[in-house]
């Protein structure tokens, strides 16, 4: 398995330390970095364009954060002119299992919904979609 870069997008920092744990354990994470909204997580993005970074291959993102929450992150990461945005894999990790969010993120492209805690099976069964 060809290890990915990751970038965990939640504002609770035990959920980031716990997931980057579980995906350390995997040996599925290449290079893991951690923003705690969205906005955040969009300046990360904009590094990895200018070259600071590597962009990542899978976002983590939870969708209830201060400044920016993952639906309107989403909306701006689609809008970035970025290369290579479309080999990145957005899975979505929520509190929530409302039925709205859900069928929102499905109107948005986003077709990996996995609600907390972040569960090592759940995760495999949707990276292996890809690998």
């Amino acid at each position: 398995m060809i290890k990915k870069n990751v970038l965990l997008v939640d504002d609770d920092k035990i959920f980031n330390l716990l997931n980057q744990k579980t995906l350390q354990q995997m040996g599925v994470a290449n290079e893991i970095h951690t923003a705690l909204n969205g906005k955040e997580a969009i300046d990360l993005i904009n590094d990895y364009y200018r070259g600071a970074k590597i962009m990542p291959e899978i976002i983590l993102l939870d969708l209830n954060m201060p400044i920016m929450d993952g639906f309107s992150f989403i909306e701006a990461f689609q809008r970035l002119n970025v290369p290579n945005k479309d080999k990145t894999k957005i899975i979505i990790v929520s509190s929530s299992n409302d039925e709205r969010d859900m069928k929102r993120a499905e109107e948005l492209g986003i077709h990996n919904y996995l609600t907390k805690p972040l569960l090592e099976e759940d995760l495999r069964a949707v990276l292996n979609l890809e690998w």
